[in-house]
């Protein structure tokens, strides 16, 4: 009998041990950009659109695109990935002066939101635009909103300096 118990004890210690682990790797895998690094690895199928979109938008004279738009609806994870299509490694653009913009005509100037006094997107380069708030750095760009501005279906515009439509992204 004492050697059932003890059966029982090891086996639920083990359970629980088990059910900690998984909801850790979850966790880990939903806060953090662990699952965008992993997702985009050479030779996935995401990685190969992706590649088809960079062609694509390089014959139509693109220089940054919007690749996604993640955790519409909740303010901790939603983001804006702008990437830098093509270019040499000696060219950068400036983003200064740029803009985000909603269905609703709402713009957001990039430069708005900056502590530092310049950002450049160099070649093959990405940046988060994140609308919660936090501590911008050159790939990490934190919008201070109070509340999440996107939600699926919604379309998003990215304008430059000019005024010029540079991409627009259909949120799924």
């Amino acid at each position: 009998m004492n050697r059932w118990k003890r059966l029982i004890f090891y086996l639920l210690l083990n359970v629980l041990v088990s059910a900690i682990t998984i909801l850790c790797v979850l966790f880990v895998w939903e806060n953090t950009r662990l699952k965008d690094v992993l997702m985009l690895a050479p030779g996935s199928e995401t990685q190969s659109t992706t590649n088809a979109t960079a062609q694509n938008a390089m014959a139509a004279n693109l220089v940054v695109e919007i690749s996604k738009v993640e955790g519409t609806g909740n303010l901790d994870t939603e983001y804006i990935l702008l990437r830098r299509i093509g270019g040499t490694p000696d060219q950068a653009i400036s983003l200064l002066n740029w803009r985000i913009r909603d269905e609703d005509g709402r713009e957001i100037n990039i430069s708005d939101h900056l502590s530092l006094q310049s950002l450049n997107l160099h070649s093959n380069g990405a940046i988060f635009i994140h609308s919660k708030s936090g501590n911008s750095d050159p790939i990490d760009l934190y919008l201070g909103l109070e509340g999440p501005l996107w939600s699926p279906g919604e379309t998003v515009t990215l304008l430059d300096a000019e005024g010029n439509i540079q991409d627009t992204f259909l949120i799924p």
